[in-house]
């Protein structure tokens, strides 16, 4: 259910009890009142009738005089005479029939029974009967069942007319939240363009900008996953492309010089020759371990295996071996300390190594690189450096590659910020990585699972 119809169906539940406890009320009030007024009238009525007895000494016609007495109470409201004669016949007043007809169960709760008083006559009218006064509360009844409709009444219209009024005032008052509603609905389905207005109310208004700003973020971070998917595709086929040329580089001539040593060694064993046959075995031998060390360094540098086996300087050792055998004209210096920090921060810490030293050894032409990771305590950070002394960083033409992005973005997931500079003591690059130190609780836990 709707929350508008809610507030609206409970607000109208309170209405129809206060409703139902005013007519509770009305009806309490208006009985009283008739028990006071027919009260009244009966003591007035017998009032009369003794005036009416005190004059009637010396008169020869009683039976006359009472019928008199029972006439004057003709028209009354409340009060009906009734003379009952010696010859048990009856004589009754007439009352004044109501202006309104009550529904009798209506008039049984406001009237009650009727209040009935035997008038004591003077002895010369008790021979012509006895007089008997009965009230009666239709017309009071009715006239104030005519009260209470109008006022039921205007109370039912005033009712209606704030529910509705209130009905009306929710719809406007709701409206932000069906707005949020329907925004949230849409960046449920991935329509992170969806924003709502700034709405009056400042409990409201802040809610709306809170949504606003969280949908900007989720824009951004939509941005930025497309992006890394971007970078993800363009570091796949390069990293394909590069084991293409690994491959065929590296392995592909070794497995021709097998092919060739192994069609030799055929031609060799129809000749008897064994001496030479068990030199070419050699050269197989020697070309397949050759081949194993390639692989090795080619997975090595795929899937870096040493990062969860052996540590992160295991795994740099392992990467800059890795280029030794390619690019061994470079002097390499590797200054980490043998200790983790974490899976996330090694993984950081060896992905920005791995792809500053790709960068310095494809694009710099060095002869030098140096790579050290140094713990700041005093700082609570921890700072990474892959220097080299080749040919320096244009920063104006530079294009901010995928690989430039990924280091930057890995240190800012940690806290932590990557810079990219020339060297200010001589020609080369200096990649700098600073990423927040690991608690002390969290440090201690991470080289109690590296040591086990």
């Amino acid at each position: 259910m709707p929350l508008r119809l809610l507030l609206v169906r409970s607000i109208a539940a309170i209405f129809l009890a206060t409703l139902a406890l005013s007519t509770l009320l009305v009806f309490w009030r208006t009985y009283e009142k008739v028990e006071m007024d027919m009260s009244a009238a009966l003591a007035a009525g017998q009032r009369a009738v003794a005036n009416a007895a005190d004059e009637s000494d010396g008169i020869t016609q009683p039976s006359w005089r009472l019928e008199h007495i029972v006439a004057n109470f003709n028209g009354d409201r409340n009060v009906r005479a009734t003379l009952q004669r010696a010859d048990d016949s009856q004589l009754h007043s007439i009352l004044t029939p109501p202006a309104h007809t009550v529904p009798p169960f209506l008039f049984n709760i406001l009237a009650g029974p009727p209040h009935v008083a035997t008038v004591d006559l003077p002895a010369a009218l008790k021979s012509a009967g006895a007089l008997r006064l009965e009230t009666d509360a239709h017309n009071d009844v009715a006239g104030l069942w005519d009260d209470a409709k109008n006022l039921l009444f205007l109370l039912a219209i005033f009712a209606s007319t704030c529910l509705l009024v209130l009905y009306f005032m929710l719809g406007r008052a709701l409206r932000p939240l069906e707005e949020l509603t329907h925004g949230f609905a849409r960046i449920g389905n991935g329509d992170y363009r969806a924003r709502v207005p700034i709405f009056t109310p400042r409990e409201l208004a802040k809610l709306s900008a809170g949504f606003n700003d969280m949908a900007v973020r989720l824009t951004e971070m939509e941005y930025r996953n497309h992006r890394l998917h971007e970078q993800l595709e363009t570091v796949q086929e390069e990293e394909r492309i590069e084991l293409a040329r690994n491959l065929h580089d590296d392995v592909s001539p070794l497995l021709f010089s097998v092919d060739v040593d192994a069609m030799t060694i055929r031609e060799l064993a129809q000749t008897k020759d064994y001496p030479a046959i068990v030199e070419r075995a050699h050269a197989v031998r020697g070309a397949v371990a050759e081949m194993k060390r390639n692989v090795k360094a080619i997975l090595g540098q795929l899937r870096p295996s040493g990062l969860h086996a052996l540590g992160l300087a295991s795994a740099i050792d392992n990467l800059v071996s890795y280029w030794k055998t390619r690019r061994p004209e470079i002097a390499y210096k590797i200054n980490t300390p043998d200790r983790t920090w974490g899976p996330r921060v090694d993984g950081a810490l060896y992905s920005i190594v791995r792809e500053s030293l790709n960068n310095a050894v494809k694009h710099s032409r060095p002869s030098r690189i140096e790579i050290s990771i140094e713990e700041l305590y005093a700082s609570g950070f921890l700072v990474a450096r892959v220097t080299d002394d080749g040919a320096g960083f244009d920063a104006n033409n530079a294009s901010g590659g995928f690989g430039l992005i990924g280091m930057k973005e890995r240190a800012v997931l940690l806290g932590g910020t990557l810079t990219v500079e020339n060297r200010r003591d001589g020609p080369g690059v200096v990649v700098t990585a600073r990423l927040p130190l690991p608690g002390e609780e969290e440090a201690e836990f991470v080289q109690g699972i590296a040591a086990q």
